[in-house]
């Protein structure tokens, strides 16, 4: 059988394959399970083996949709304009189409996240129907003959976010989120954007210093801890020993940071061994791919030789340095080259894919053995349900300076990463810069972990002060801020308005201006976060109250204190960036 019709959903394989499916129904959600049997002497002789999933459905009421890599496009296509993927260490399986209000219309998701699928999901130009459709490939070289997976239809009339969330709880059984400790959800400074690859140990822990004064208790070290070659670029990567010109003696650098009351978390570029490397010679023949722009050959993980050599680094690294944590980069490089092998002597996978997780499995099971509360960074797009099993800090990938791109992929990551703590891009500005364009950045990534990229004993000291303030707020406030369900109004327009709210306080800040915010009833305390909106703020209030206020400038000054009487419409005065704390009296 190469073809049947399952109720709405329509399942073919490319060479003669048994079927066998089941279906779950609760209220508009319906999940359609497949399990696909095969000879493996049948994929051999197919030329693409794989299983197509497809269903087609009305488009009422649907103008938008979201996905893992969306960033600032949310435009509904045409099939022929849509095709996304997803891998274990890119993005992930689920789309949603929503309407003009945020709500819920269509969500589709697979819950076999670790394999490369294309879908395409789209309005056909003929009849205007919406086509959705899965190619999931099946393994074909007769080491398998089975594969099983589910299919998410939900068309539960709901916000968007609700819909994504759910989608994630249902992950979450299958692949079971890392834990997340307190260090990972409080903000904190990395040496990337200030420092780059000059990373010299007395600068850094002057650094870390001036970071402690102002309230962070985490420091990354990013690369160039590894080379004496500040150049850029990865051909010096592969060896991970301390160039001793920068840090003579790395146990006893980080011990020096420890003792200032400083957590330390160290840089890897996981599959890059430079051209200049020792690994590189080690590993000959033993790589995906070289690419000239990096220096660097990418190590494939199907040798078990490979993943060892990596674990063995990270656990010696944890141990001998006693690090709090790793950066771990570039993930998303693991990737098949035209010339790679599709095997050969000596690996024990096939799947590249599966070589990846496997790789991630072991390195996870032996950091959190030594360390269980070991920090974790993993960068956009590596971001999805299954690499939650191996960080528990994912970070917006660079943007940097970017306001708004920051503020798009830290909602994007909160909304799909569940509790797996969200981290901005690192933040940077000019020195001579207004303190309001610095204190911007902060505002519009309010709702994750704030990571600090500038140099603190180059900014002015109004900037220093604004940190301070932004940091104290965002500690004091954490448990609102990042452990709170958010709500992001109107994806479409890249999140104008975004609120957390729990037990009768409020978070809320609106990045346009003259955008109305909606204030909720039965609260007691709302904040309101003027972050690109002016110096004005337009609030609805949905019950007549009074409330006493407190107004703040970007950099904590009160400005203003009143009591109001606010109901309906209203227009606040609050200086640039700064901010109303309203308590209800």
């Amino acid at each position: 059988m190469k073809e049947t019709l399952f109720g709405a959903v329509r399942a073919k394989a490319s060479f003669e394959v048994q079927f066998t499916h089941s279906e779950e129904r609760e209220g508009a959600r319906v999940k359609h399970a497949f399990s696909v049997t095969w000879k493996p002497e049948d994929a051999k002789r197919a030329e693409k083996p794989c299983l197509t999933l497809e269903c087609v459905k009305e488009p009422l009421d649907i103008q938008y949709q979201w996905h893992t890599n969306c960033h600032t496009d949310r435009a509904l296509k045409p099939n022929w304009a849509c095709l996304q993927k997803s891998k274990i260490s890119s993005g992930a399986p689920i789309q949603v189409f929503y309407n003009d209000a945020g709500m819920n219309r269509l969500t589709v998701a697979l819950d076999d996240c670790t394999t490369l699928i294309e879908r395409r999901l789209g309005l056909a130009e003929e009849d205007g129907m919406l086509g959705i459709q899965f190619v999931i490939p099946l393994d074909g070289t007769g080491e398998t003959n089975r594969y099983a997976v589910t299919l998410w239809l939900d068309e539960t009339d709901c916000r968007y976010e609700e819909a994504i969330r759910a989608v994630t709880r249902w992950w979450e059984k299958k692949y079971p989120p890392m834990n997340v400790p307190e260090a990972a959800k409080l903000p904190l400074y990395s040496f990337w954007y200030s420092f780059h690859q000059a990373v010299y140990e007395q600068e850094v822990e002057a650094e870390c210093a001036r970071a402690l004064r102002l309230g962070l208790k985490t420091v990354i070290v990013d690369d160039g801890w590894q080379t004496e070659d500040n150049s850029r670029g990865y051909a010096y990567c592969g060896d991970w020993q301390p160039a001793h010109a920068k840090i003579a003696d790395m146990a006893a650098h980080v011990a020096r940071v420890h003792a200032m009351g400083l957590k330390y978390v160290l840089w890897y570029s996981v599959p890059f061994v430079g051209k200049y490397s020792e690994a590189a010679k080690r590993f000959e023949g033993k790589t995906l791919d070289f690419l000239p722009n990096m220096g660097a050959y990418t190590l494939d993980p199907r040798y078990p030789e490979v993943r060892v050599y990596l674990i063995d680094l990270y656990k010696r690294a944890l141990v001998d340095w006693n690090l709090d944590g790793f950066k771990l980069d570039f993930i998303d490089s693991f990737r098949m080259a035209e010339n790679t092998p599709a095997f050969a002597e000596g690996m024990d996978y096939v799947i590249l894919e599966d070589a990846v997780r496997r790789l991630m499995v072991d390195v996870m099971k032996t950091l959190t053995a030594i360390k269980p509360d070991v920090l974790i960074e993993f960068r956009q797009s590596y971001i999805g349900p299954v690499m939650r099993e191996f960080g528990n800090m994912f970070r917006v990938g660079d943007c940097p300076f970017t306001t708004s791109t920051n503020r798009i992929g830290m909602v994007d990551i909160r909304l799909l990463c569940g509790d797996t703590a969200a981290h901005s891009d690192m933040l940077a500005w000019h020195v001579n810069d207004r303190v309001e364009n610095a204190v911007c950045q902060i505002e519009n990534v309010l709702f994750s972990t704030v990571q600090f990229s500038a140099r603190l004993d180059r900014v002015p000291e109004e900037h220093v002060k604004a940190i301070r303030f932004w940091t104290e707020f965002m500690t004091r406030e954490h448990a609102l801020l990042v452990d709170t369900p958010i709500y992001a109004e109107c994806p479409q327009m890249l999140y104008p308005v975004v609120r957390a709210q729990k037990d009768g306080r409020a978070v809320l800040a609106c990045y346009e201006r003259n955008y109305l915010v909606e204030i909720p009833a039965g609260l007691r305390e709302v904040i309101l976060v003027s972050a690109n909106a002016g110096r004005e703020l337009l609030a609805r209030f949905s019950e007549s109250a009074q409330w006493n206020a407190v107004v703040r400038s970007c950099t904590g000054d009160v400005v203003r204190e009143e009591t109001l009487h606010l109901d309906g419409v209203v227009s606040l005065p609050v200086p640039e960036c700064g901010l109303i704390h309203l308590t209800r009296v």
